[in-house]
């Protein structure tokens, strides 16, 4: 649970070192409801921001602090787990919060001369985004620190060694030209749910090809826009009947069809069309980012899904029962 503090006066005292953005937004509901509409007023600082911030925080969304600052008539009424439930990636700071916003009335008299149910209450909400952790080391050599920090992670990872390709021999079906750009084949063990391996190289691939990593909005507004667009799951057959998405199984995206990482791999299915749109799915998102890492380069139009399937279901987009191919 975030605790509400006062705000200190050090320069870094919302608990970052780096600011990307700061988000205003206000909300309002009938009756005496603070938290209700301080809930709005967090979603109305967000929903509308359409800077990709998992491209712009060094490290995405492992490395990104928010701090909320907000301004509500009755601040010990404040449920701040469900305000917390609002910022799903991420590390949420101590909510602040102080005695603001609007109590008002919804009918002809004074809030004074309403009762309860007349009541209507109104939130604001400051909610800043960035990154750094603050030390306490001099001002100026923690803000070096993260400057050499930020450098760094905006280089190029290097892609994983020859010697961790798997020795199997495998002639993939597509173009000359379409092979020759593959990456270094992912082993069986960068293919195995929850393997260290598969959550390495799938890291590497995340930050490589951070600008193809959609989240579940993204990637769904992506099939509105593409008149023509191959989705696939890349779950082998078990893996994708054996994964229990949200309780059910054998679920995934909704028009998906099963193509399993592990065929394209060993050659057993062919490699998708090299100009086609492809969006590339798995439960939870390592291997669908393994699977990006791997066709990136031959596929140029490929994107994967941050969270997979998993994230997609909790985002109530639709999905389905995957055939087997």
């Amino acid at each position: 649970m975030a605790l509400a503090v006062s705000a200190g006066s050090a320069p870094n005292s919302k608990g970052m070192t780096h600011v990307a953005l700061v988000e205003l937004g206000s909300g309002c509901c009938h009756y005496d409801d603070s938290t209700k509409a301080a809930i709005r007023a967090c979603n109305d600082a967000i929903e509308w921001n359409s800077v990709k911030v998992r491209t712009i925080i060094p490290g995405s969304y492992d490395a990104m602090r928010l701090h909320v600052h907000l301004g509500v008539p009755d601040p010990d009424s404040l449920d701040l787990d469900a305000i917390s439930a609002c910022f799903p990636y991420g590390t949420l700071l101590p909510i602040e919060v102080d005695v603001g916003g609007l109590r008002g009335s919804s009918r002809a008299g004074l809030v004074a001369d309403e009762p309860p149910e007349a009541h209507m209450t109104v939130a604001v909400a400051c909610v800043t985004v960035g990154w750094g952790e603050p030390t306490d080391s001099d001002p100026g050599e923690a803000a070096q620190q993260q400057e050499d920090a930020a450098s760094t992670s905006d280089a190029t990872p290097s892609a994983p060694s020859a010697s961790s390709a798997s020795s199997q021999s495998f002639s993939p079906s597509g173009s000359a030209d379409q092979i020759a750009k593959l990456a270094v084949a992912p082993t069986v063990a960068e293919m195995t749910p929850g393997s260290p391996e598969l959550l390495a190289r799938a890291a590497v691939s995340k930050a490589r090809w951070s600008d193809r990593v959609l989240t579940p909005y993204e990637a769904f507004k992506l099939l509105g826009d593409e008149d023509e667009i191959d989705v696939l799951d890349v779950r082998t057959t078990a893996q994708r009947e054996g994964h229990a998405i949200n309780g059910v199984a054998g679920v995934s995206v909704k028009g998906a069809r099963s193509v399993a990482l592990d065929d394209l791999v060993s050659g057993a299915s062919p490699l998708p069309p090299a100009g086609m749109p492809i969006l590339l799915v798995c439960s939870k998102g390592p291997k669908s980012a393994v699977a990006l890492d791997y066709l990136a380069e031959a596929c140029p139009r490929a994107v994967c899904v941050e969270g997979g399937i998993t994230a997609w279901d909790d985002a109530k987009l639709p999905v389905e029962d995957v055939p087997p191919s």
